[in-house]
């Protein structure tokens, strides 16, 4: 017998390339206002503090999607056509959605083999709707759960108990959590009292531990038809 029944899948850099799609879009508003860009400036955003630690309904969802971008011009030093670069940065990174190479499939074959998959997310509803939408993997998935919609975030228990009281599956032990983050999607699984499977692409070493590790999308689905 198969021993998961539905999936609660991360959408950031785990089915959407979320991390390439911003630096996209920082190249794209220096080509547009004509400003040199080079990998330093990646790294420099990389650097930069990371959106998804600020609690949701404190900042306004724009201000929080391009405080990161707006940091690399003040490391910069650019100062002209400020409100501008920061609007088309949010309008081009709004409407990007990039997915990782192999997810099509591999939710294919899931939902084929009669996977019951859903969104768990932390974010703003509209952009992750939007860039679900957008990427058209919106069909795959019988729900899609959003921090902003619940007030909850992941890694939090009550994200994941919130979840469980939507959908038809109640035993925590048929459903398996994907993700690429140890600290919202791994924790939030062992929180919750669920199993994890950690997407690891670039193998970096684990801060908490899951219950499978893959480091291509594509393992999922045989990881699942041998459990």
């Amino acid at each position: 017998m198969r021993k998961y029944t539905s999936l609660f899948f991360d959408l950031d850099d785990t089915l959407l390339d979320t991390s390439g799609d911003e630096i996209r879009s920082i190249k794209s508003v220096f080509a547009k206002f004509n400003i040199p860009y080079s990998d330093d400036v990646a790294e420099l955003y990389r650097n930069g503090l990371d959106w998804q630690t600020f609690t949701l309904g404190n900042y306004d969802e724009k201000a929080v999607f391009t405080n990161k971008f707006n940091q690399v011009l003040d490391i910069l030093g650019i100062k002209e056509n400020r409100k501008e670069m920061l609007d088309c940065y949010f309008d081009t990174f709004k409407n990007s959605h990039q997915v990782v190479p192999g997810v099509v499939e591999m939710l294919e074959s899931l939902k084929e083999n009669g996977y019951r998959l859903y969104i768990t997310s932390n974010g703003y509803s509209d952009i992750q709707r939007k860039r679900l939408i957008d990427a058209k993997l919106d069909r795959f998935f019988s729900g899609v759960y959003v921090s902003e919609d619940i007030d909850l975030r992941k890694p939090s228990k009550s994200f994941f108990d919130y979840v469980f009281g939507r959908i038809p599956e109640s035993n925590r032990s048929k459903v398996l959590v994907i993700g690429d983050a140890q600290s919202t999607d791994v924790l939030g699984a062992k929180n919750a009292g669920m199993d994890c499977c950690w997407y690891n692409p670039l193998r970096i070493k684990p801060k908490y531990k899951s219950t499978f590790e893959i480091d291509n999308i594509n393992e999922l689905s045989q990881l699942l038809c041998n459990n």
